[in-house]
Parts: C-alpha cells; sequence; structure tokens
C-alpha cells in the first residue's frame, strides 16, 4: 500500500482510495470521486494523482470548472542553461509534436509538467466574491484612505470607519497604505508584466497546445479563444499607479515570439499590463506588525497571488483567529513568509 495525504493506494487490489471529495486522474483520465465513492480501479501502471475539488463550484444551479487541465512545456535550447531538476525532458521531435507551433530551430528539448491546471480567474473572484456577501461582506470602491487613528484598541478610518483588525492585502500600494498607519513600509518593489494578443494568419490554433514557456524565462504564450495570449516575461521595477504597455515590451515580446515559433501575424489584437509586487526575497510577507498587533500584512505574492489565495489565505485568517495552522510543521518554516523576517533584514 501506498498512503498520502488524502489517499490510499492498494497495490494489489488495484484500487485507489481517497477522503473527501477529490479529483483522482490515473494515467491521464480523470475520475472525481465524490460523496459515496470510495475509491477507482486501476489497472497495470499508473500514475495517480489526487486533487482536492477545486475543480467545480456550485454557484446557484449552475456548476462552473474553476480549474481546467493545462499542461506547461517549458523550452530550452543548447545555448541556455540546463534544467537542474530531476523531470523528463523530450527531445526536439517529442517536443514539437507536442506543440508544432514551436520553430525546430529554435528547440532543443523540453520538460513537460502534466499535472499544471489553467485558472478561471473570473469564476474564482466571483466565487469568493460571492461567499465575502453571503458572509455580510460591504465593498467600497472609489475609497481612498486619507486618515488613520488608533485609538481604544481600533482603528478609526477618516473618522467614519472602525476596525479592530486592519489587513493591507493592497498589492503595489502596500507600503503607501502602511505610512497612512503610520507603520513601517516593508519596502514592496511592483514589476510591471506586459501581455498582448494576436490572431496567427499562417497556423490553425490547436486547443490541445500546453502553455508554452523558455527556460530562461524570455516569453510564453497560451492559446485561448481562438487566439494566442503572450508576454515578453517582463518584470520591470516601477511604482504603484494604473499601469499600461510600453510599446518597446510589445517589440521585444513580438521579436522573441517570431524568432522561436512558426506564428505569422501583422497586428496586435490587445494589449495591456499590471503590477506584480514583490519584496526582496520574493516569498509572500504576512502577519501582524511587531509595533501594532492589530495591524496585519498581507503582500509581496508576485505573479503567483491567485495560485497561492487559498492557503494564503487561510493561513492569514487562522493567524488573525489565532487558530491552529496546519501549513507548516515549525515555526523556522513560517518565519520564511513572515512580517518578522522583513523586520530583521530592516534593523
Amino acid at each position: 500500500k501506498i498512503i498520502g495525504d488524502n489517499y490510499e493506494i492498494d497495490l494489489k487490489n488495484k484500487h485507489v482510495y481517497v477522503k473527501g471529495d477529490y479529483t483522482v486522474t490515473v494515467d491521464g483520465d480523470s475520475r472525481e470521486l465524490v460523496h459515496g465513492d470510495k475509491y477507482v480501479e486501476v489497472d497495470g501502471k499508473y500514475f495517480v494523482t489526487v486533487r482536492k475539488d477545486y475543480i467545480k463550484k456550485v454557484q446557484g444551479n449552475e456548476t462552473k470548472e474553476i480549474l481546467s487541465d493545462r499542461s506547461v512545456q517549458i523550452n530550452g535550447n543548447n545555448n541556455e542553461r540546463k534544467n537542474k531538476i530531476e523531470l523528463e525532458i523530450f527531445n526536439k521531435n517529442e517536443t514539437i509534436k507536442l506543440a508544432n507551433c514551436i520553430d525546430e530551430k529554435y528547440i532543443n528539448n523540453s520538460v513537460l509538467d502534466v499535472n499544471a491546471c489553467e485558472i478561471d480567474v473570473n469564476n474564482l473572484y466571483e466565487y469568493y466574491r460571492k461567499n465575502y456577501k453571503r458572509n455580510n461582506g460591504s465593498i467600497l470602491k472609489d475609497f481612498k484612505i486619507n486618515s488613520a487613528e488608533y485609538t481604544n484598541n481600533n482603528w478609526v478610518i477618516n473618522n467614519e470607519i472602525s476596525s479592530d483588525v486592519i489587513v493591507n492585502a493592497s498589492g503595489a500600494w502596500a507600503d503607501e497604505v502602511a505610512k497612512v498607519f503610520n507603520i513601517k513600509p516593508v519596502n514592496v518593489i511592483p514589476k510591471k508584466r506586459t501581455v498582448f494578443v494576436f490572431k496567427p494568419n499562417n497556423l490553425k490554433i490547436d486547443n490541445k497546445w500546453p502553455l508554452v514557456a523558455d527556460v530562461e524565462e524570455k516569453f510564453y504564450f497560451k492559446n485561448q479563444n481562438e487566439q494566442i495570449y503572450a508576454s515578453p516575461a517582463d518584470e520591470t521595477p516601477s511604482y504603484p499607479h494604473d499601469c499600461f504597455p510600453d510599446d518597446l515590451d510589445i517589440a521585444i515580446g513580438i521579436d522573441r515570439i517570431k524568432k522561436s515559433t512558426l506564428f505569422e501575424f501583422n497586428s496586435i489584437e490587445h494589449k495591456w499590463s499590471g503590477l506584480r509586487t514583490f519584496v526582496n526575497d520574493k516569498s509572500p510577507v504576512i502577519g501582524f506588525e511587531n509595533s501594532k498587533k492589530n495591524f496585519f500584512w498581507l503582500v509581496g505574492q508576485g505573479g503567483y497571488g491567485i495560485q497561492t489565495a487559498p492557503a494564503l489565505a487561510e493561513i492569514s485568517a487562522n493567524l488573525i483567529l489565532k487558530k491552529k495552522n496546519n501549513f507548516f510543521l515549525n515555526n523556522s518554516t513560517m518565519y520564511n513568509i513572515s512580517i518578522e523576517r522583513i523586520r530583521n533584514e530592516i534593523l
């Protein structure tokens, strides 16, 4: 028997037992186990993954997908650094078979992450928003914090809103918000990321293509809605503002895509950019400020905020509500994403 956190594989009887609602993938074929289901039969060689059921969430009478399968192909050539992680490497022909849009002159080999998923961000946002509203949460739009006073263990914002705890989850504006509350900044660095969309005029888009990325992070692209969404993977240091794509970044992205793929296109359908917020070590910053025990930091998720949101939110909620965190076996692990490490660096 092989036992995991949420499953047990009985090799003799070829059964996979699961706890709770999970999706079980056996040799690439998925079966969702819910309610009374306890196992799925497997034959011969098999590779099993068990994923908690973020796949589907019920909203009203409608079931919507939040996660969908989307493998990630990381491409490399002889001029780029070798992969230090021990993963199965595909040769040139195998790589092109997976994504025939790649130029064979560019590619030497690749690594494929078959367990990767794509997140329906709008659907995920809507799921969280509805839950928040259902729990009597309020969303204030076009609201600027002009003043914040701390009296009687309570925060008073703009002389009209009071709260026991402030959670600073303001992304690129985290330091600006902290200053209003008279809290030392953590020195966040907003970095701009650019995306552009095009439709190739020489190739039919295949929905089975994986997300394709360069091993040196010079670009990545994926197909969506019969178009190609691409990025030069830029990380340009910036400042908190509503940013716009720079023509030079778009031109760099186009050049990199055209040099590594067979895509031909003459125009860009859409383009935009956004800010991804980091601190020096590129790890999140979570926890109560040392000098103000009811000012809580939740910043620095970089480009992985959506992916890490469920876990970081639960960690943060447990800390705020003084509940046990089962994510960490010891305090030293938690330290790696804590506000304490930042304060020790600054001191």
